[in-house]
């Protein structure tokens, strides 16, 4: 089983770092306005210091756990944003994963769009937030679950590796 795990309101808080620089709230699966969004990239720095998400830990150490078993790998599986205009956004996210959860690899989709092209096998997973993305992967023969918290995600590995094993009865 290979993992691949979205950055942006997966581990990293993304959602409320941007809400607390144009200090308003979008709705969930909101299309952020674009003037919001002006500012939220302003902060040229703004991927390198985003807190951890509640639960990022605990759904890191759970996914190294899977992996190690399976003989799989675990990799952070990030996206760039769709105009490119946050120019430090690459190398931010390799530096705060590296930073905070060591020797995870950082892959790029490149964008969001793009990341279904990263499932080669039934048995890839992948963990997001965003619906569309999750949607495509199934599309291309993987496993995927729209991550809004740890212990909801939790239950969906439960539930994957209790039909997995009953397939091999």
């Amino acid at each position: 089983m290979n993992i691949y795990l979205d950055m942006d309101d997966v581990v990293a808080d993304w959602m409320p770092a941007a809400r607390a620089i144009v200090n308003r709230n979008w709705g969930d699966g909101e299309r952020i306005p674009d003037s919001d969004w002006d500012k939220v990239k302003a902060k040229a720095r703004f991927y390198r210091d985003l807190p951890i998400k509640p639960g990022a830990y605990e759904l890191v150490e759970y996914c190294k756990q899977l992996t190690s078993e399976s003989n799989g790998t675990l990799q952070f599986l990030t996206a760039l944003p769709h105009d490119y205009s946050v120019p430090y956004a690459s190398y931010d996210k390799v530096m705060w994963a590296n930073k905070r959860f060591p020797g995870i690899p950082v892959m790029f989709g490149i964008y969001s769009y793009d990341k279904w092209k990263h499932c080669k096998h039934l048995t890839d997973v992948l963990i997001d937030d965003r619906t569309s993305n999750c949607e495509e992967w199934r599309a291309a023969g993987g496993q995927a679950h729209i991550y809004r918290n740890w212990p909801d995600c939790l239950v969906w590995f439960n539930n994957i590796l209790e039909l997995k094993n009953e397939q091999t009865d």
